[in-house]
C-alpha cells in the first residue's frame, strides 16, 4: 500500500513538470515571437528610377519635387531651385528605409512619439495613382537622439528609423535649395546681361550658326570669345553662403529696392531653358570688414547671403571681353596696306600682299626677292604690328571734332577694290579716337599701343635697318 502511494506521487509530480514545461516553453516562444516581430523590417523597398515626384508636408507647408527633363523641379508650393543631390537624397533614403525596431503595436497614444503634426512624405512612382502614394510619418527624435520614430499609412505601429535617414526626411526648404548662384553647364550658357546703377554694361548672346559670342548692346563690337566662356565658368562656379527671407515684403533693408547691379543669365538644352534675374544689394552688416552681401532671384523672390568677393564677376569691364584688336583684316583677301603717321612719326608706306603667291613688297622694295628669311619675318612682324593695332579704351558716348585733320590714317584694300579706311583723330596728347569709314568707333587708342615696344614705329624701325 505504501508503494502504491509513492507512484501515484511520483506520477503526480511527472504531470506536474510536464505541465510547467509546457507553460514556460510557450511563454518562451511567445516572447520570441514579440521579439520576431520587434526586429528591424523593410519599411519601403522601391526602384528609385520608378519615382515620379515626392510631396513633402512639413512646418513650412507643402512641396511636391516632379522629376522632369532629367531634374528635379518644384511643380506644387513655394517655388525656389532645387538642390538636386538632396532631393535625390530624400528618394534613396526613402526607397530602402528599413526600420530599427518596432516601439509600440497598434498604439493609441501617438502623440508621445511627435505624431500629433508629423513630417508626412508622399511618394509617387509609375506604379501608383494619385490617391494611393507610399507615405511616410516621421515623428520626434528619441530621448538618446540616436533614432526617429516613424510610422506607415494605414498601421498605428510605431517604429524607429536611423537618425541619418530621419535628418534627411525633416529637411527644411533652405537645405533643399541649390546653393550654386546659376547651376547648369557653363558651355549651355546663351545669354547674359549685366546693370550697373541701372546703367548698361553689356548684354550679349551666343549666336545659333556657330555658337560664338555676340554683343548685341551698348555697341556691336567683337566679343572674346576665349574671354567670354572663362567668363561663364566662373559664374557656375559660384556659391552663395546662405538663403534669408523667401517672398519678402520690405526689399528696402536689403538694399534691394534699389540694386546696385543686375545681372541676366539664360541656359539652353533642347528644349529647355533655365532663366535667372539676379540682384545685388547692401552688405549684410556696417562692420568695417563684412565680406557678404543680399542678393536677390527676382524670378523665385528669395533673398540670399553671398560673399561680396564672389560676386566679383559682374564687375568685368566691358574692354577685357571684347576681340582686343581694332580691326580684323583677312590676309588672303589683301591687295595693299597704306599706313601714314603724318606728324606722329616719320612712316608713309604702302605695303603689297599677296598671300596666295607669297609676294611681298614695301613701297618699290620687293621683300619676296631679296630671299632673306629674316627680312621676310621683320616685315610679317611689321604687317602684324599694324594689323592687330589694340585698342585702349571704349568711350560710347564721347563727340570727337570729326572735322579735324586726321593725327594717323590706315587704309586696307582689298583684291576685289573693298577698302576700310582708319582715321586716328587726336583726342589728347597720349589718345587718339578711332574712325572707321569716316565714324567714330566708340574705341580709343593709346598712343603707346603705336610707338611702344614691339608696336608699329618699333617693328618699322626695325625693318628698314635691315634692309639694303
Amino acid at each position: 500500500m505504501k508503494q502504491l502511494r509513492w507512484i501515484w506521487i511520483l506520477a503526480a509530480a511527472a504531470v506536474l513538470l510536464t505541465v510547467l514545461f509546457i507553460i514556460v516553453d510557450k511563454r518562451s516562444k511567445d516572447q520570441e515571437e514579440k521579439a520576431k516581430i520587434g526586429e528591424p523590417k523593410q519599411l519601403f523597398q522601391i526602384d528609385p528610377d520608378d519615382v515620379t515626384s515626392i510631396e513633402l508636408n512639413n512646418e513650412e507647408g507643402r512641396t511636391v519635387f516632379t522629376w522632369k527633363d532629367y531634374s528635379w523641379q518644384v511643380t506644387e508650393g513655394e517655388d525656389f531651385n532645387v538642390n538636386v543631390y538632396a532631393v535625390n537624397a530624400l528618394c534613396n533614403y526613402f526607397c530602402d528605409l528599413k526600420s530599427l525596431k518596432t516601439v509600440a503595436f497598434d498604439c493609441e497614444k501617438t502623440s508621445i512619439y511627435g505624431f500629433d503634426d508629423p513630417i508626412t512624405i508622399k511618394v509617387f512612382t509609375t506604379d501608383t495613382d494619385q490617391d494611393h502614394p507610399y507615405v511616410l510619418y516621421v515623428g520626434d527624435s528619441t530621448p538618446t537622439y540616436d533614432a526617429y520614430y516613424a510610422m506607415l499609412d494605414g498601421s498605428n505601429d510605431v517604429y524607429t528609423i536611423d537618425y541619418n535617414s530621419g535628418t534627411v526626411f525633416c529637411s527644411n526648404r533652405n537645405s533643399l535649395k541649390n546653393r550654386y548662384l546659376f547651376d547648369v553647364s557653363s558651355a549651355l550658357i546663351n545669354y547674359y546681361k549685366v546693370e550697373k546703377d541701372d546703367k548698361l554694361v553689356l548684354e550679349c548672346r551666343r549666336k545659333k550658326e556657330d555658337n560664338l559670342w555676340e554683343m548685341l548692346q551698348p555697341g556691336t563690337f567683337r566679343l572674346s570669345d576665349a574671354e567670354m566662356n572663362d567668363l561663364m565658368d566662373v559664374i557656375v562656379r559660384v556659391q552663395i553662403a546662405g538663403f534669408v527671407e523667401d517672398n519678402p515684403e520690405d526689399l528696402a533693408k536689403y538694399g534691394l529696392d534699389h540694386p546696385h547691379t543686375k545681372v541676366w543669365l539664360k541656359a539652353a538644352s533642347g528644349d529647355t531653358v533655365t532663366e535667372e534675374e539676379l540682384w545685388f544689394g547692401d552688405l549684410i552688416s556696417s562692420n568695417e570688414s563684412e565680406t557678404q552681401i543680399y542678393g536677390y532671384y527676382a524670378n523665385s523672390k528669395q533673398v540670399f547671403r553671398i560673399n561680396r568677393a564672389e560676386t566679383s564677376f559682374s564687375d568685368e569691364k566691358l574692354i577685357d571681353l571684347m576681340y582686343p584688336y581694332c580691326v580684323e583684316p583677312d590676309i588672303e583677301k589683301l591687295e595693299t596696306l597704306e599706313i601714314d603717321m603724318g606728324d606722329v612719326y616719320d612712316l608713309h608706306e604702302t605695303l603689297y600682299l599677296d598671300y596666295e603667291k607669297g609676294q611681298y613688297s614695301l613701297g618699290e622694295t620687293d621683300i619676296t626677292a631679296l630671299k632673306d628669311d629674316e627680312i621676310m619675318q621683320l616685315y610679317q612682324a611689321f604687317y602684324r604690328s599694324i594689323a592687330t593695332l589694340s585698342f585702349s579704351d571704349v568711350n560710347l558716348d564721347a563727340k570727337p571734332d570729326t572735322d579735324q585733320e586726321p593725327a594717323i590714317r590706315i587704309i586696307y584694300t582689298e583684291k576685289d577694290g573693298k577698302t576700310l579706311t582708319l582715321h586716328l583723330l587726336k583726342k589728347d596728347e597720349t589718345n587718339f579716337y578711332l574712325m572707321k569709314d569716316g565714324k567714330y568707333s566708340g574705341l580709343i587708342v593709346r598712343l603707346h599701343n603705336l610707338t611702344g615696344a614691339g608696336g608699329i614705329t618699333d617693328r618699322y624701325r626695325m625693318l628698314t635697318e635691315k634692309l639694303p
